[in-house]
């Protein structure tokens, strides 16, 4: 299997709102060699506000080094990581952070941007893409496998598992010593080097990976061992339950009984007494593994190694799995438990923005995605008319309709943003008022615009103005009054 490591840095950090500046990805072979690279920057979107704070941290001024629009990064982008697809399938797309924050960038700037959002999780040639995040490998190789990576402490006496830390601690060669952190390309190398740590020194745990990065796979694992170490993160801190498989829950995540718990003793309690047990234990009973992100889990045997689980023992752990499975009664009342409580709960779908909407009403189908590949292919006089198809292509259900209503809205943003002589007057003015009022929406104490607004902005560099000064920080305050002409400029655009 081949590898697709990729960071971006990006405006901020709203996935929805905010946009990618700059890709860095690069392709591995199954040892973590590199085979090929990628990298790209742009500039900034109309309309768009950057929080200065994110671009302090990557040193970017969009646009300053490149005439590349964000349409033509998105474009390449794609067309490059399909390449990679198409030549070296089956992949897994990894990241540091990236199934929480990339790859959800990934997803809304394709969707955005008219491509088909779900790349990294697509069937190709009949096999599925996988992926996966190596940030929550590096938290737990060190519980399972000691001295695997060195670890910094924050004040707090807290391991530090961001990127920059975690690879000064341990990179070493001249070529990686050389690495310029927030910087896409070097991000991603950098994440690189982590994995090869522990796919070299905690072995196991990285093969147990290769098994959890597609929702199928981490079905089968768990299913297929009478019990297994699951970890959950909080506040990026791990911890590990020894689990057995019950069901799936409504959203198809794996509902697991936590075998500190001693099934046996609820054998025999009617259903309301079962239900008040699993409402009022703490630590809950019943764990939750969410399948599509990439979970950590290890095989039983490792559940000596896990605080809590290791005086009870394999014996005991195996005659408690058996109690469940060979208790028909009692797995029906947990069940019954499970579904009772993973309700869905009824979703306002129409109070969202169009930016919003990805999960809202529904996949893509096939006839949209050939529109959209059109779009793409066709010159820009020639966009415009497929813009209208958008609305046209719309069958009478409802979730239909609604995707054919944001194609076209995001088909027309792309045509303001590429090539505005191509709309007519009162639909370049139309768009133009519509982000303007994004950039100047007047934000109350109760009220806030989702998106960074130029008011915003501007009042958070003027207090890392005071904040630097305070610091005699000189080269991050000359910094600063670049992000001020750029947020003047922006101002001055939509004014």
């Amino acid at each position: 299997m081949r590898f697709i490591f990729y960071d971006f840095e990006t405006t901020g950090r709203n996935y929805n709102w905010d946009q990618i500046i700059q890709v860095g990805a690069i392709l591995t072979n199954e040892n973590l060699e590199e085979i090929d690279d990628f990298e790209c920057s742009c500039m900034l979107k109309p309309g768009t506000v950057p929080e200065p704070a994110a671009l302090l941290v990557n040193k970017r001024i969009p646009g300053e080094d490149t005439n590349l629009s964000h349409y033509s990064l998105v474009k390449l982008m794609w067309e490059k990581f399909n390449s990679w697809i198409k030549e070296h399938s089956p992949v897994a797309f990894l990241g540091y952070n990236s199934i929480n924050f990339d790859e959800e960038f990934l997803r809304r700037t394709f969707y955005k941007n008219l491509f088909p959002p779900f790349l990294t999780s697509t069937n190709n040639l009949g096999i599925s893409n996988k992926r996966g995040d190596v940030i929550n490998l590096a938290r737990s190789a060190n519980y399972f496998f000691p001295g695997t990576l060195k670890t910094s402490f924050n004040e707090k006496g807290k391991e530090i598992f961001k990127l920059d830390q975690l690879a000064s601690d341990n990179i070493t060669s001249d070529k990686e010593d050389n690495l310029k952190f927030h910087d896409a390309l070097d991000d991603t190398r950098a994440t690189i080097s982590i994995a090869k740590l522990i796919k070299k020194k905690a072995p196991n745990l990285w093969e147990s990976s290769l098994r959890t990065m597609n929702k199928i796979d981490v079905h089968d694992f768990i299913v297929g061992e009478k019990f297994v170490v699951s970890a959950e993160f909080y506040f990026g801190v791990a911890r590990f339950y020894v689990i057995t498989y019950i069901c799936e829950d409504y959203n198809g995540n794996v509902k697991a009984f936590d075998l500190r718990n001693d099934p046996s003793q609820l054998v025999g309690l009617d259903y309301p007494e079962l239900k008040e047990t699993f409402l009022n234990t703490t630590p809950k009973i019943l764990r939750t593994v969410i399948k599509n992100r990439h979970p950590i889990l290890m095989e039983g045997e490792f559940s000596n190694r896990v605080k809590g689980y290791e005086t009870i023992g394999f014996d005991e752990l195996n005659s408690r799995v058996k109690v469940i499975n060979e208790n028909d009664e009692l797995t029906s009342k947990i069940k019954r438990f499970i579904l009772e409580d993973n309700k869905e709960n009824e979703i306002d779908q129409l109070d969202k923005e169009p930016e919003e909407s990805i999960y809202t009403f529904g996949f893509t189908n096939q006839l949209e995605k050939s529109l959209m590949q059109e779009f793409h292919e066709v010159d820009w006089d020639k966009k415009i008319e497929i813009s209208k198809k958008f609305i046209d292509l719309s069958k009478k259900d409802f979730n239909s309709i609604q995707r054919g209503k944001i194609y076209n809205e995001f088909s027309k943003i792309l045509l303001y943003e590429e090539n505005q002589k191509i709309l007519d007057f009162e639909e370049k003015q139309r768009i133009k008022r519509k982000l303007s009022k994004r950039v100047f929406y007047p934000d109350t104490d109760t009220v806030k615009s989702p998106w960074n607004n130029i008011n915003r902005a501007f009042m958070e560099v003027e207090n890392l103005g005071i904040k630097l000064e305070d610091e005699g920080n000189k080269e991050d305050l000359e910094f600063l009054y670049k992000i001020k002409d750029l947020l003047e400029k922006i101002e001055k655009e939509f004014k």
